[in-house]
């Protein structure tokens, strides 16, 4: 298949044991735009990296209640200006402290949502805690079956469990969007504390997702996943193993509700679900590929984003923000 290269999203994570009963997270997203200007809040942006931005927890072990959350923004798209009327992406990161005594097991997702998510906070620091929560719940979960309860905590430092998440966006021939994704997951063995990587290792977990997206409808046309599975013997990876109930995503939306439904095909089977974070993470990464394919979406510049794709998806394009409300260009009234 022709395809042009369009974006690249990669997330990690990587876990570890801290002082006193604690695990320390460090979430990363980050974003790489590949294709000519995109005009976007009323400018030009060039190909380049859009979003880089972490989020460092520390958590007690084993409720996974929040002691502290850090936020950080290396690279972001608005900084204060006059187009912006002075504000900036990082203005609502002090906000993601609210978060402070939540615990990520039950409820965590709509705690996220109520505190920091759409007009209240930034959309990529939202994604990145939506994605950390359920997967650190995940791998401590593991940590905790193969680990006797009476079992002593390691020793401050020692690596737990990493992540990596990596979705290519590209434009199909014709006009459609492919998405690539890969997931990585790296156990450790307990009481490890460095690498190299083959003395480490405990287990490792590898999964595909390939989809192909109708454009503008966003309909799933194909689909497809596979997993493989590793143990401590590197030269001994596990066969790739088709996994047929991604393929029932065709004919779906990749708009609202599309979470919901690849949870629903899945379920709580403990053995997919880093198949299912990394198919819960097509979905945004899509939508960072829309603004560059506004020549194929034939639609002119000044409405390359218009409230009805950005309204209240984060606080700079809020409903009467400074994105969104009187613009300093010109809208298609003022023509």
């Amino acid at each position: 298949m022709s395809v042009t290269p369009l974006h690249t999203r990669m997330i990690s994570l990587h876990l570890s044991w801290g002082e006193a009963d604690a695990l320390l997270a460090v979430g990363r997203i980050f974003d790489l735009r590949k294709r000519g200007l995109v005009p976007l809040g009323g400018k030009l942006q060039g190909p380049g990296v859009v979003h880089d931005m972490a989020v460092r927890l520390q958590l007690d072990y084993p409720t996974l209640r929040i002691r502290a959350v850090e936020p950080t923004m290396s690279a972001f798209p608005f900084a204060p200006g006059p187009g912006t009327r002075g504000e900036s992406c990082p203005d609502r990161l002090p906000d993601v402290q609210r978060l402070v005594g939540a615990t990520l097991r039950d409820g965590y997702g709509p705690t996220v949502m109520e505190q920091v998510g759409g007009p209240r906070g930034c959309f990529h620091i939202y994604t990145l805690l939506r994605l950390v929560g359920p997967t650190i719940e995940w791998a401590v979960a593991r940590e905790q079956a193969r680990r006797p309860a009476t079992g002593a905590v390691p020793a401050p430092g020692s690596p737990l469990f990493a992540r990596s998440v990596i979705v290519d966006g590209m434009k199909a021939a014709g006009f459609g969007l492919v998405l690539r994704g890969m997931l990585f997951d790296l156990h450790y063995r307990p009481g490890a504390d460095a690498l190299p990587l083959e003395e480490e290792m405990d287990a490792s977990f590898e999964a595909t997702a390939d989809v192909e997206i109708e454009l503008p409808s966003m309909s799933i046309v194909t689909s497809s996943g596979r997993v493989r599975r590793a143990g401590p013997a590197i030269a001994a990876p596990g066969e790739w193993e088709t996994v047929a109930t991604a393929s029932e995503l065709v004919g779906r939306a990749m708009f609202k509700g599309y979470t919901a439904h690849v949870q629903a095909l899945f379920g709580e089977d403990a053995k997919m679900q880093p198949l299912v974070h990394l198919l819960f993470m097509l979905a945004p990464t899509m939508l960072q590929c829309m603004p560059s394919l506004i020549e194929e979406l034939n639609v002119r510049p000044r409405r390359a984003e218009g409230t009805h794709a950005a309204a209240d998806s984060c606080h700079m394009w809020r409903a009467n923000g400074p994105l969104l409300a009187a613009p300093p260009w010109p809208r298609d009234s003022d023509e």
